[in-house]
């Protein structure tokens, strides 16, 4: 069976996302942030008997992710799929009178980019 892998792993809609794709038989392959966070989600999924991992990244940060990725997909197998859910930081949102080209970066690379690198 092939692995899921959910970026930006959380408590909510991607824990019953990991929690159907792991009971259907895929290996589950957690992205996020917080090392402490990935260990509780999968402590969790190993309770319910699902094959998890946590992998360590930031999606701002495109070598990062690629690697985690990569990683994922060589420890648990190939990644066939994948959710791009992590939540948007409070700073992206400015108004938009207030918005300067430079304000993009973080936004872009949160909402375009790290999407992208993930495919």
């Amino acid at each position: 069976m092939t692995t899921f892998a959910l970026v930006g792993a959380g408590p909510g809609l991607g824990l019953a996302t990991a929690r159907r794709f792991g009971s259907a038989g895929h290996s589950v392959a957690l992205l996020s942030r917080s090392a402490e966070h990935l260990e509780n989600l999968t402590t969790e999924l190993d309770r319910d008997g699902i094959q998890a991992r946590g992998f360590t990244t930031d999606v701002l940060d495109p070598a990062s992710l690629t690697t985690a990725l990569r990683t994922a997909g060589e420890t648990l197998g190939p990644i066939e799929i994948l959710q791009y859910s992590p939540v948007p930081r409070a700073d992206f949102m400015k108004p938009v009178l207030d918005t300067r080209a430079d304000d993009l970066d973080a936004p872009l690379g949160f909402s375009v980019k790290g999407p992208v690198t993930c495919v």
